[in-house]
């Protein structure tokens, strides 16, 4: 009599095969280890074999999984490539490679996690920071892309989860395309289930809100910061959209979340060396830290994952590099 095979999480991680990703009609069995000490499997739909670590920032990996966890940890305590290397003796193109890859796995486990989110009150807000060279430094077509980055974000006011964040020039494009990333992950609000949006006096919002959002179900609001020789000495909170209550009309918690962007990650820094080379690093760095801060960080006892009933316990890093999602 054959012995009753174990249930596994794992699914198929054939992009070819008619069960990638699905756990309904799986059919795997285990086939030991690698030299790396890997579990292997293999699936009977595409005879095919793969390990534990396929399509993971660990796979075919070199560094062992404490130490691509230990960069993962490092790089959001405000330490640069440099002094990840100082620390841990890995080279600085390895900490890259690795840093690259764990931010894309991050962009698809949020992707993947973060899809129909209730319709409440959210703050929008954007700061500044730069790749490779400042705007007065930029001559020729070769630098166009290069310059101040405007990074948007958007947070819920109550959980403190990050619910999408877009980098580019600060344009009406980059705003719409950030917009539009915030309805896909937010139920699309009805006038029974309205939803409440706050953000600075930037105007690119209102377009961008009026595009991607029924105008007939949003409450949205705006501060607008009177300054004087560089200091606020007045505050306007004005209804745009709807009938948002005054007192609601607010982008403290947005603006303290940036701030803590800037704390925790050293290429944001306002006046820092270790900004960002590339496009792509800085991006998958903000990648990254949405992860971590919306599912790793915990404050009061939960996440904001938690608080938004995404997921039911606290993760740890070893998870996040080892997670495969199930279709």
């Amino acid at each position: 009599m054959s012995r009753r095979r174990s249930y596994s999480p794992m699914t198929c991680q054939n992009s070819e095969c008619d069960f990638f990703l699905i756990e309904e009609g799986k059919d795997l069995i285990k086939n030991g280890r690698n030299s790396a000490g890997n579990q292997q499997y293999f699936c009977k739909h595409c005879r095919t074999y793969f390990t534990e670590t396929k399509n993971t920032p660990l796979y075919n990996s070199r560094l062992g999984r404490q130490k691509v966890e230990r960069i993962c940890r490092l790089s959001q305590e405000k330490i640069s490539i440099r002094g990840i290397n100082r620390v841990t003796d890995h080279h600085p193109a390895t900490i890259i490679r690795y840093l690259r890859l764990v931010g894309e796995h991050a962009k698809l486990l949020t992707s993947h996690f973060l899809q129909d989110l209730d319709s409440d009150r959210i703050e929008m807000d954007e700061f500044w920071s730069f790749v490779k060279k400042k705007n007065k430094h930029c001559e020729g077509p070769y630098d166009q892309s290069y310059g101040d980055r405007w990074t948007y974000t958007a947070i819920r006011s109550t959980t403190k989860l990050m619910i999408a964040h877009h980098s580019g020039k600060r344009t009406d494009e980059t705003c719409n395309q950030f917009a539009y990333l915030c309805s896909l992950r937010l139920r699309i609000p009805e006038s029974s289930a309205r939803i409440s949006i706050a953000t600075d006096g930037n105007p690119q919002y209102l377009t961008a809100l009026q595009k991607h959002f029924p105008k007939d179900s949003i409450d949205y609001g705006r501060v607008i910061k009177q300054h004087k020789k560089n200091r606020v000495v007045g505050i306007i909170r004005e209804k745009v959209l709807g009938n948002p209550p005054l007192a609601s009309i607010s982008t403290s918690v947005v603006e303290g979340y940036n701030n803590k962007i800037r704390q925790r990650i050293s290429r944001f820094a306002r006046k820092t060396a270790s900004f960002s080379k590339t496009i792509i690093g800085h991006i998958r760095a903000m990648d990254l830290f949405q992860f971590a801060s919306n599912f790793i960080d915990v404050k009061g006892g939960m996440t904001p994952a938690m608080r938004e009933g995404i997921t039911d316990r606290v993760w740890k890093w070893q998870e996040f590099l080892t997670y495969h999602f199930q279709l």
